[in-house]
């Protein structure tokens, strides 16, 4: 199970990229660390942002019992924030449970987001 944001930020951070042209940084990464920070600060058990492979961010949040793998893709201006479940088993297992606790996670999620000056044009798939 998975839900994820669109959106547009006002302050698009750079890549950085090697000798030929291949990233080895990607944008985003204040972001990433901001979306953390409000989760913590919804009393979710978090973990540190690192980077996920060469394009995103990534942290896992603990909500509602369910671990969640958020990833951000902050390609210049366009943005996605993909949360999906860590473990597919517990979906199959406790789906009612998953469903709920990702709800909340992307309720959550939205309500961070649409805070934050800078975001506009939020749409969830």
């Amino acid at each position: 199970m998975h839900r994820t944001a669109h959106f547009e930020t006002a302050q698009p951070e750079e890549w950085t990229f090697d000798a030929k042209q291949n990233p080895t940084v990607p944008g985003g990464e204040a972001l990433a660390a901001k979306l953390r920070a409000g989760a913590e600060r919804a009393a979710l058990a978090v973990t540190d942002v690192s980077q996920h492979s060469y394009y995103g961010w990534r942290f896992e949040i603990s909500c509602q019992g369910v671990t969640f793998e958020c990833v951000l893709n902050a390609a210049r201006e366009e943005c996605y924030l993909t949360i999906a479940t860590a473990s597919i088993l517990l979906s199959w297992f406790r789906p009612r449970r998953t469903r709920r606790a990702l709800a909340a996670c992307e309720g959550m999620f939205d309500a961070l987001l649409r805070q934050l000056p800078e975001i506009s044009s939020l749409t969830w798939s």
